[in-house]
């Protein structure tokens, strides 16, 4: 049976940098979850929206959202993050996609899904009105 996964995440913003040990991933949350002082320490770029938030537990909390920059293990990804009142720090699936990673259920380790640095790539097909080409 599958249990915690944990991993180290470093969090960067416009002013600074802040590493977190033994984060936990969850895959059934959406978005990277930051306590506010971290959202502070590295200066994460705010973004005009605030949301509601269902946890874990059942409650609900609106919370502000920020764009940063997440490095896990070798890998980083400009991916978004929310910050709250008593924030827990969590790697979400949206963080997780971002860096091209993903959580392997027999072994609890993450794994990547595509090549480091590499985003979606499509060779000569149209996507509406502009056209993507090598």
């Amino acid at each position: 049976m599958l249990g915690h996964i944990y991993a180290d995440v470093r969090i960067m913003g416009a002013k600074g940098e802040v590493t977190l040990k033994n984060v936990v991933v969850d895959t059934g949350a959406s978005y990277t979850a930051l306590p506010e002082d971290v959202i502070e320490k590295v200066y994460a770029w705010a973004l005009p929206r605030t949301i509601e938030l269902e946890l874990g537990d059942g409650r609900t909390v609106k919370a502000d959202t920020y764009a940063v920059i997440i490095g896990v293990e070798d890998r980083e990804a400009a991916t978004i993050a929310v910050g709250f009142k008593e924030a827990k720090p969590v790697v979400g699936v949206r963080t997780l996609e971002d860096l091209g990673l993903k959580v392997d259920p027999t072994s609890g380790k993450l794994e990547p899904t595509r090549p480091k640095g590499l985003a979606y790539f499509y060779k000569n097909q149209k996507i509406g009105k502009i056209s993507v080409r090598e």
